[in-house]
């Protein structure tokens, strides 16, 4: 049988990264050492479970979800609401509705909010796939490569993801939208990183702290 060490490590490592934090800030709220923290990071060592649930604690993270995350791969994916992971920052907040690595079929689905008078980061060089969306609330602007789009309440857009991309809230409200993107950019747990070396969210804007889906209004 396959240990889940690694995967575990794996899945610790980038929930820090993803909130920006380091290695000693961790192992100080756990009560454990770097080193210990660094090879638990590395599946060089099984911590005991009052070590793993320190760290769970010190990371903010569902020791449930971690848990679901290492179990074995299912025909059927369910995330019931209020244990969907969310980040969020900038004005900006992406529940990751679900994903898929499988090989033949990789896609990630989520719901993206963005503030009146906030908008993503521009893409730089665009990354691989195909990006679709559907508004759900409010009006945007779509910039893709050097064309700006006007996107509002019903619309649907799908555009190649290879060029710069951008989405621009210029309206008064709230912009809400579901968002796809395959193969997917960036799984909030996957450890993928942009072109440009730096962990990145989707449509490009940077990584603010996880939160549990139920933790923020």
């Amino acid at each position: 049988m396959q240990s889940a060490l690694p995967e575990l490590g794996r899945l610790l490592r980038v929930y820090r990264e993803k909130s920006n934090r380091h290695l000693g800030e961790i192992a100080e709220k756990a009560g454990i050492s770097i080193s210990m923290l660094s090879q638990i990071e590395r599946g060089k060592v099984s911590p005991s479970i009052d070590t793993l649930v320190a760290v769970c604690r010190a990371e903010d993270i569902d020791i449930g979800e971690l848990f679901r995350r290492l179990s074995p791969d299912s025909p059927v994916r369910l995330h019931r609401s209020g244990e969907r992971l969310k980040i969020e920052g900038k004005g900006i907040r992406y529940e990751q509705l679900m994903t898929t690595q499988v090989s033949a079929f990789p896609i990630e689905l989520f719901l993206i909010e963005i503030e009146a008078g906030c908008a993503t980061e521009m893409s730089g060089g665009g990354h691989e796939g195909v990006e679709m969306g559907y508004v759900l609330q409010g009006s945007a602007r779509l910039t893709v490569g050097s064309t700006d789009y006007r996107i509002d309440d019903g619309d649907s857009v799908y555009f190649a993801a290879h060029l710069p991309h951008r989405l621009a809230n210029q309206g008064r409200r709230v912009f809400r939208a579901v968002w796809s993107i395959s193969p997917p950019h960036v799984d909030y747990l996957n450890g993928d990183k942009g072109k440009d070396g730096e962990r990145q969210m989707p449509l490009d804007g940077r990584a603010g702290s996880p939160v549990r889906s139920g933790s923020a209004s």
